[in-house]
C-alpha cells in the first residue's frame, strides 16, 4: 500500500470514529485499495452535523484524487481498456507448482505442452495432465516433432522424441541442459545454448549434438553471455542457424554500455576443425553487433530481452525487445534478408590473412578439412564490420517494464503481445509513427511473474504460464469493447471485425485510416435514450455521488447537468465520480456522463435526481454498535 493510501486509511479511522451520523456502507474498514476507494466515496456522501465537515470532505477528496491519479498514465502510454472478464481466460492449475519455463504446441495436433523442472504437462481438450514428473529440455523440431530431455544424473541427460517408436531415437547428452535456454531440433540433431557468467562450469555458447559421439561445442569464452533465441529457415543440416544473445562488454571504458547485443551465424553441418585446431568446436561462427536506437540523438538500447520472428511477404522479420541502462524498453524490427547479407559480405572488423582464399564462415561439406589459416582466423571469433540496423526507428515504451514478446500479423497490421513484470499482458498495435496500446489483459488473480508465453497464430490464442497456472487468452474475443460500431472501431483491434449501422463490416483500424467509412462525416454524439426511468430520490442537504464506468482509458469524461457542463470527473481506475456537496433544488435534474474519444462523443450513463424533503435518520454511535453486533450474531 502506498503512502498516499495509508494517509487516507489513517484519516478514515479518525473521521469515522468522530462522526455523529452513521452510514451502513462504511461500518467496517476496507481491506484493499478498491474497497477503500469505494467506501471512501460513500463516506463523502454522508450528512454530517460537524462544523468542519466541508473542510474534511475537501481534504479527503484532495487526498483521494492524489492517490488515484498517481496510478494513472496519460492516454498515450496507457492501455485503452483493461480486460479481466473470466469468460476471456481459461485457467489450468499445475499439480506440482514450479517454474513452467517452456510452452510449445504439438505441430501434429492442437495440444499444448508446458514444461519445467517440476514436470511436463499436456493441455488437451480443456484438461491439464502431467506426462512426466521432470524434464530438463522441451523444444519443437523443424520436422514437426517435439523433443525432450530428462536428467538421469549430474551432467547426464537422456534426450528423445516425445513419442519415440523405440529407444533407438534417443541419445545421451553429457552436458548440463537447462529448460529455460534457447533450443531447436533440426532433423535429428539438437541445438541448445548455455548462458552464464565467467564462473560457469561449462563453456558458454551454442551446442550441437545428434548422438553420444557426434557433437560440436563452443570455444571457451572470457565474457558473460545470455542467449535469447536460435532460429533457422532450413529443415536440413545443410542450412544456416542464427543465435541472438546479449554479451558482457569487454571494453573497460565506463562510457560504453555494460551489455551489448549480437547475432551469430553458424553452419548446421559444421563438425568442427582438425585435431590440432578447433576440434569439435565451431569453425563457422561469425558475429555481428545488433543496434537498436536512434543515432541522431544517441539513444541506444543495448540489452536484448526477447526475440520473435514473423514471416511477412516471403521475408522473415525479427522483432527484438530491448532495455537500456535507464530500464526503458524498446522494440526494433529487422529483416532476416539484411542479416544474411551482412554475414555474406565477408567484411570483418579486422583484416583477414591475405593467404585465406575462401570467405571465413562459409559453409563447406567437410569442416574438418579446412586450411589451418582459416581455422586460426576463426579461432579469433571474427566479428563483422557492419552492424545490423533496424528497418525503422524503435518503438519506445517509457512507462512499462516488458519482459516477453510475441508478434502476430492480422489484416496486414503487426500486433505485439508483451508481458509486464507484474503478470499482466499488453496487446499493442504497431503503427507507422508509433504504437497504440489496445488492451491490458489481467490473466492472473494477483501480481505474479510470467515464465513463458506462446502464441498460436492459427487459433489466435495466447498461452501464458507462471509457477502455478497455465492460462489461455482468446485474442479474438471482442465483446469487451461494447456493442456500438464506433466503440468497436475505436478499440483499434485488428482481431475484431466491426459492423456499422448499414450492416457493412470493417476491420479494426483507426479513424485516419477511414475506419468509420459508413458513419464518418465529423464528430458525432450518441443521444440519450428516450426510455423512461425512475428518478433517484436524494434527501435534502445530504452529500451524494454519481458514478460513471470508464471503460476506455483514452477517453475524457465529463458530467453534464441539464445540458450544462458541470466538471471533469474525479477518476478512479474504473469509475468517474461526481460529488454533490449538499443536495438542494438547484441540484435536481438530469445528469449525463459523456465520453469523448477520437472526435466521437457518446453518453455512458444518465441519472435523474430529485430532492426528497425527508431527513436522514441519525443514530448514536453506541446504539449503532449494539445494532451491528446484533446483526452480526444473526447473520453469522
Amino acid at each position: 500500500m502506498g503512502s498516499g493510501l495509508r494517509a487516507v486509511e489513517n484519516l478514515w479511522y479518525g473521521f469515522t470514529g468522530s462522526l455523529s451520523t452513521y452510514h451502513p456502507h462504511v461500518a467496517t474498514p476496507p481491506s484493499n485499495n478498491r474497497e477503500l476507494q469505494t467506501a471512501l466515496s460513500r463516506f463523502l456522501c454522508l450528512e454530517c452535523s460537524m462544523p468542519y465537515t466541508a473542510l474534511s470532505t475537501a481534504l479527503l477528496a484532495l487526498i483521494w484524487t492524489q492517490v488515484v491519479h498517481s496510478n494513472l498514465d496519460n492516454h498515450k502510454n496507457a492501455a485503452r481498456i483493461q480486460i479481466k472478464a473470466e469468460d476471456v481466460f481459461k485457467r489450468y492449475d499445475i499439480r506440482q507448482p514450479g517454474e513452467m519455463w517452456k510452452l510449445v504446441k504439438d505441430p501434429l495436433s492442437s495440444d499444448i505442452y508446458a514444461g519445467g523442472p517440476n514436470g511436463l504437462y499436456n493441455l488437451h481438450q480443456n484438461e491439464l495432465k502431467m506426462v512426466k514428473p521432470s524434464i530438463s529440455l522441451l523444444t519443437e523440431g523443424t520436422n514437426r516433432t517435439l523433443f525432450i530431455c530428462e536428467k538421469i544424473k549430474e551432467k547426464d541427460h537422456k534426450c528423445c522424441f516425445l513419442k519415440p517408436e523405440s529407444d533407438q531415437n534417443c541419445f545421451n547428452v553429457a552436458q548440463e541442459v537447462q529448460i529455460n535456454e534457447a533450443s531447436l531440433l533440426v532433423d535429428r540433431t539438437l541445438f541448445f545454448t548455455m548462458s552464464g557468467d565467467l564462473n560457469a562450469q561449462a563453456n558458454l555458447g551454442l551446442y550441437k549434438q545428434s548422438s553420444k559421439t557426434s557433437y560440436t561445442w563452443p570455444q571457451g569464452t572470457t565474457v558473460a553471455q545470455k542467449y535469447v533465441k536460435i532460429i533457422t529457415k532450413s529443415t536440413t543440416l545443410d542450412g544456416k542457424l542464427y543465435s541472438f544473445q546479449t554479451v558482457k562488454n569487454s571494453n573497460p571504458d565506463p562510457e560504453t554500455p555494460l551489455w551489448i547485443s549480437q547475432v551469430s551465424h553458424y553452419c548446421m553441418g559444421d563438425k568442427g576443425g582438425s585435431k590440432s585446431l578447433l576440434q569439435f568446436r565451431w569453425t563457422s561462427m561469425l558475429s555481428a553487433r545488433l543496434f537498436c536506437g536512434k543515432k541522431e540523438n544517441r539513444t541506444t538500447f543495448t540489452e536484448l530481452l526477447d526475440v520473435a520472428e514473423l514471416e511477412i511477404s516471403g521475408d522473415t522479420k525479427i522483432f527484438a525487445l530491448f532495455k537500456n541502462v535507464y530500464n526503458i524498453r524498446a522494440v526494433c524490427v529487422y529483416k532476416m534478408s539484411e542479416i544474411e547479407r551482412i554475414f555474406k559480405s565477408a567484411k570483418f572488423s579486422y583484416p583477414k590473412d591475405s593467404h585465406i582464399s575462401q570467405n571465413p564462415g562459409e559453409c563447406v561439406s567437410n569442416s574438418q578439412s579446412l586450411h589451418a589459416t582459416v581455422l586460426k582466423f576463426m579461432e579469433q571469433r571474427p566479428e563483422m564490420e557492419e552492424w545490423i540496423l533496424p528497418e525503422s526507428d524503435p518503438l519506445v515504451f517509457r512507462h512499462h517494464l516488458y519482459s516477453h514478446l510475441q508478434v502476430d500479423n492480422v489484416n496486414n497490421k503487426d500486433v505485439l503481445l508483451m508481458t509486464l513484470e507484474n503478470g499482466r499482458i499488453h496487446k499493442v498495435l504497431k503503427e507507422e509513427n508509433g504504437h497504440f496500446i489496445i488492451a491490458e489483459y489481467l490473466p492472473f488473480d494477483k501480481k505474479t511473474h510470467i515464465h513463458s508465453m506462446l502464441l498460436d497464430r492459427s487459433e489466435k490464442t495466447l498461452y501464458v504460464s507462471n509457477s502455478s497456472q497455465v492460462v489461455t487468452i482468446n485474442l479474438r474475443d471482442c465483446n469487451h469493447y461494447g456493442d456500438a460500431f464506433n466503440a468497436c472501431g475505436m478499440a483499434n483491434d485488428p482481431y475484431c471485425s466491426c459492423k456499422n449501422s448499414s450492416g457493412a463490416s470493417a476491420e479494426g483500424v483507426r479513424r485516419e485510416d477511414h475506419f468509420f467509412s459508413a458513419d464518418a462525416g465529423g464528430p458525432s454524439i450518441q443521444r440519450l435514450s428516450s426510455s423512461p426511468r425512475s428518478p433517484d430520490l436524494i434527501p435534502r442537504h445530504s452529500k451524494y455521488y454519481l458514478t460513471c464506468p470508464t471503460l476506455s482509458k483514452h477517453a475524457s469524461y465529463t458530467w453534464i447537468h441539464d445540458n450544462k457542463t458541470v466538471s471533469e470527473c474525479v477518476s478512479t481506475e474504473e469509475q468517474c465520480l461526481l460529488l454533490i456537496e449538499s443536495m438542494s433544488k438547484k441540484d435536481e435534474g438530469w445528469y449525463v456522463c459523456q465520453a469523448t474519444e477520437q472526435e466521437q462523443s457518446w453518453t455512458v450513463t444518465s441519472n435523474l435526481l430529485v430532492e426528497n424533503g425527508a431527513s436522514h435518520l441519525r443514530v448514536a454511535p453506541a446504539v449503532m454498535t449494539c445494532l451491528l453486533l446484533l446483526i452480526s450474531m444473526i447473520v453469522f
